[in-house]
């Protein structure tokens, strides 16, 4: 049974909080933004202040349905390539499209390595909100008739203790009313732990040898998450060892979407 407090109570409670409790605690044991590294203020979230949280960035349309990159704000649209990159239309990706939130700059990446190394699956909870209120925003699984995270390597998981990209698809299901399957995609357990540093071509060569299907998807239209992409490589193999076991339509949403640099490589997790 809740207990409704008066609103003269709560903020009572709440202005002694941000003039004595939190100014006390922030002299005994002063903590900065695992982010900026700023001390924390009164407002704060699971670590990391109002500001680092705010200042996360958007992908806003125009967006390639292909790979989940910006495009110029002249992209047409409404022509032959309905917004599709050069790249998507020469090489068309096994995925039947890709969309992502926010960009993997210096705010989402401090978050997710946080959340992964620093093993706080709280905070993947945190981005699994805005990755399933996303998903409802923009349509992303209508149609869908499952809900697939893209596995990590089983050893990772087992020193972790947790599968980010499952915890944020868990998040997914639920807001969309539809089946999470959890055991579907899986990782070979010989395949490399981690191939984030290798080029782009060699990801993919051998992002296509690493998953396999545990079961049955023929005629599935499923959604893959994921918690970051960088070159797409793992998404990719992903979504072909899908459409091998007979899925009708593979989309994929992540979290956050590495942008290209000058130099063609952008951070990696």
């Amino acid at each position: 049974m809740r207990v409704a407090w008066p609103p003269a109570v709560v903020q009572w409670v709440r202005r002694a909080h941000r003039r004595v409790f939190y100014p006390t605690l922030a002299v005994l044991f002063p903590t900065d933004c695992f982010v900026c590294r700023e001390p924390l203020g009164a407002v704060q979230h699971l670590g990391a202040c109002a500001s680092c949280w705010a200042g996360l960035q958007l992908l806003e349309p125009p967006i390639c349905a292909g790979c989940g990159l910006p495009r110029p704000e002249t992209t047409d649209l409404l022509g032959p390539a309905a917004g599709r990159c050069a790249v998507c239309i020469l090489a068309p990706p096994s995925t039947d499209g890709v969309r992502a939130v926010v960009a993997y700059d210096r705010v989402a990446r401090a978050i997710l390595l946080r959340a992964k190394l620093g093993r706080r699956p709280e905070l993947l909870e945190r981005l699994g909100h805005q990755l399933a209120a996303a998903t409802h925003a923009l349509h992303l699984s209508a149609g869908c008739s499952m809900i697939v995270p893209l596995p990590s390597h089983p050893w990772m998981t087992l020193r972790r203790g947790f599968s980010p990209a499952r915890i944020l698809a868990r998040h997914v299901a639920r807001r969309m009313a539809l089946p999470l399957h959890g055991r579907l995609l899986v990782k070979r357990v010989g395949s490399p732990m981690t191939v984030k540093r290798l080029g782009g071509r060699t990801r993919r060569d051998r992002a296509a040898e690493t998953f396999r299907v545990r079961g049955s998807a023929a005629g599935a239209r499923l959604l893959l998450v994921d918690d970051v992409m960088t070159t797409g490589a793992s998404i990719e193999g992903a979504a072909r060892a899908l459409k091998q076991a007979g899925a009708r339509e593979v989309r994929a949403v992540a979290w956050a979407r590495t942008l290209p640099t000058s130099s063609g490589r952008g951070p990696v997790v």
